[in-house]
């Protein structure tokens, strides 16, 4: 027996293994240095163990811990935020399970394993990391037993098999707190960080911004119909409207006009004046989307969209917005009229000023393009459709255009006059302007991939630009230019338009995407797709659907049924957990060794070889082995194992005769 205050091996053992899974799961999120110092802990708790080194003093701890922490400082500059308290809780958790040299220090970090292994519901609520959650819960359960019960016989693999057990038991109750529990709101909250990387649509358009998007098949967001889902050509997924042109970004206006009144028209307001503007014809669609995180307000839709969900707004250029930045998967339902007029009256003097703006001193040879075509047209609508007709002729869409220098329109018109969606839309915006035409770059998404199931998958490289131009009697007219270049892009599948080039999907090397064309591959990429689809809607809808089951079952709500039916439920499946654990005990009361011994009586009598009344162990296998020479080895070494097990003092480990017995039965 160790003594009470020492780790047992076992117990250290699945407490390095859940340190090392914990840590994993959240490697997205913390600074490299955390990871490789969390590695330093293993190696020197393991070399702790063997006694080759010893375990940090006083003054080595207080060194590593204020190394941790103006490391932390450092890298994040200020500890308010997620990940930063994140990190400094791994960090807590590191340095403990480095100096921990008493049991109740390892329970201090089993604690804190399993603090830090819950977090992780912050950053990810998908199917894929609710099931690694369980793994490395369920190893942090094993630790705590291996803990508690010291080097016990049943093999290193005894701790897991009594955590799932107690997980197993824990279900009931589980699912019984799923369903009644109330979900109480955060007292408090704690900002998301936005520092990292994110792919997805920008607030910003450059060339070669959403060529950069065609590398990567992350999902931006599923649609689900109420109805069919409409032909590709007319699936523009509306995020942001650009207005303002620096030269060689486009961005969104900061500027805005009195006239045009509140700017944001919230689900469940009354029309705003200027929602008046737009003249919607025939039946609305309706949909339901599912958005990945992206840490921005913007959301997607097509035109003319109206929200139909709290918390989110139609702005005043016809966009929707999030009531605050989308940190997790977020679902919302959307109304909109693909036929429509918007702004047939006309345009106010300053949304005209915006829409009609370039900056002097760029692109001076597109200037006086525009001027001379202008001066030759009839109409708009003829210089329109003289600009599509150059980009029809001369142009190719490729996924990697050469780069472009200050006058980037200048150069792509003239010179190179290879571009993806952003050099097309940029480009006619810039020709509309100068030939006085009102024009803004719209972006967003354009199309999608129809799963089997019936809704549509949106994915980065499904990213697009396109333009909007202000036409007398007409209003707000959407117009493609990457559909006179590329019609295949607006009509079909951008992988079978771009799949052959080298960039494409090259962020994403590992995505089953790549593989579609090989038939069972492409359907395990379909059900997988599925099933994350139903896991994302059951997640986002859990309040709806205990609404639904507490109604069913309790009626009228009230926080006294649902107390009655907590403690009353809870306390039926605490009775039913131990009868269980009652029953077997009082069913068997056998010494587990004593229990070897009449398993072995029983094998020999069906040999033939019964045992008589008063007859002690060793004479019985003595006597079975006069009978059968060919085991009489087998049992001369059970009954020595056995005597020494069950007189002799030595440690009870009824697996050794386990072994022994088996070994009888393959004798036979």
């Amino acid at each position: 027996m160790i003594p009470v205050w020492q780790i047992s091996r076992q117990g250290l053992f699945w407490l390095l293994l859940a340190f090392v899974a914990v840590i994993m799961m959240h490697a997205d999120h913390l600074p490299r240095w955390v990871l490789a110092a969390s590695v330093v802990a293993v190696v020197w708790r393991i070399q702790c163990y063997r006694g080759a080194w010893s375990v940090p003093g006083r003054w080595l701890k207080m060194t590593l811990l204020a190394v941790c922490v103006g490391g932390l400082l450092l890298e994040y500059g200020q500890p308010i935020g997620l990940e930063p308290m994140l990190a400094l809780l791994v960090t807590a958790y590191m340095l403990k399970l480095l100096e921990m040299s008493h049991r109740r220090d390892a329970y201090l970090v089993v604690l804190l394993a399993f603090f830090v292994a819950a977090l992780t519901a912050l950053f990810d609520q998908s199917m894929v990391s609710a099931g690694y959650l369980l793994g490395c819960l369920l190893l942090v359960l094993a630790a705590l037993v291996g803990l508690h019960h010291g080097d016990q016989p049943g093999g290193t693999l005894r701790p897991l098999k009594v955590a799932i057990s107690l997980l197993c038991q824990a279900l009931p109750l589980m699912v019984v707190l799923f369903l009644l529990m109330p979900r109480i709101g955060a007292l408090w909250s704690v900002p998301i960080p936005t520092h990292k990387a994110k792919t997805g649509v920008t607030d910003s358009m450059s060339p070669g911004d959403f060529s950069q998007l065609g590398r990567s098949a992350e999902l931006a967001f599923r649609v689900s119909f109420d109805g069919p889902i409409p032909p590709q050509r007319v699936l523009y997924w509306r995020g942001l409207v650009l207005s303002d042109f620096g030269g060689r970004t486009w961005k969104r206006t900061r500027r805005t006009s009195m006239d045009d009144g509140a700017l944001l028209q919230w689900y469940g307001q009354s029309d705003k004046s200027w929602d008046q503007l737009i003249d919607r014809r025939g039946q609305p669609l309706n949909y339901s989307v599912v958005i990945e995180p992206t840490q921005q307000l913007w959301l997607y839709a097509l035109d003319t969209p109206l929200p139909r969900s709290r918390g989110v707004a139609l702005t005043r250029d016809y966009r929707l917005l999030a009531n605050q930045p989308l940190s997790s998967k977020r679902q919302y339902q959307v109304q909109s009229w693909l036929d429509h007029s918007i702004e047939v009256g006309g345009l106010s003097r300053d949304r005209r000023a915006i829409e009609l703006q370039w900056p002097e001193g760029y692109n001076p040879r597109t200037l006086d393009l525009a001027r001379e075509w202008r001066d030759k047209a009839s109409s708009d609508r003829a210089f329109i459709q003289r600009v599509l007709g150059l980009f029809n002729s001369e142009f190719i869409y490729t996924l990697q255009p050469p780069l472009l220098g200050q006058h980037s329109v200048d150069e792509f018109l003239f010179e190179s006059k290879q571009g993806f969606c952003e050099h097309f839309a940029g480009s006619f915006v810039f020709l509309m302007r100068a030939a006085g035409i009102p024009a803004r770059v719209l972006a967003g998404y354009q199309g999608g991939e129809r799963h089997p199931d019936g809704y549509l998958l949106v994915r980065q490289y499904d990213a697009h630009a396109w333009t909007e131009v202000w036409l007398e009697n007409e209003g707000w007219v959407s117009i493609d230019p990457t559909a006179s270049v590329a019609p295949e892009r607006i009509e079909g599948d951008v992988q079978s338009l771009l799949g052959s080039e080298e960039g494409f999907l090259a962020d994403s090397p590992a995505s089953l995407v790549r593989f579609r064309h090989i038939g069972w591959i492409n359907r395990l990429r379909l059900e997988m797709e599925a099933l994350n689809y139903h896991w994302a809607l059951w997640v986002l809808g859990y309040d709806q659907m205990q609404s639904s089951v507490l109604t069913r079952l309790l009626g009228k709500i009230s926080v006294w049924r649902i107390a009655i039916a907590l403690l009353g439920t809870g306390g039926a499946v605490l009775l039913l957990i131990a009868l269980w654990q009652w029953i077997p005990s009082r069913r068997s009361t056998t010494n587990p060794i004593d229990r070897q011994f009449i398993l072995l009586c029983e094998h020999l009598e069906k040999q033939g070889i019964e045992r008589k009344p008063g007859e002690g162990v060793r004479a019985f296998t003595q006597r079975a082995a006069s009978l059968r020479p060919e085991m009489a080895e087998l049992l001369r070494s059970f009954c020595e194992q056995f005597e020494s097990m069950r007189y002799g003092g030595e440690t009870p480990q009824d697996i050794l005769l386990e072994e022994k017995l088996r070994a009888l039965r393959r004798a036979k």
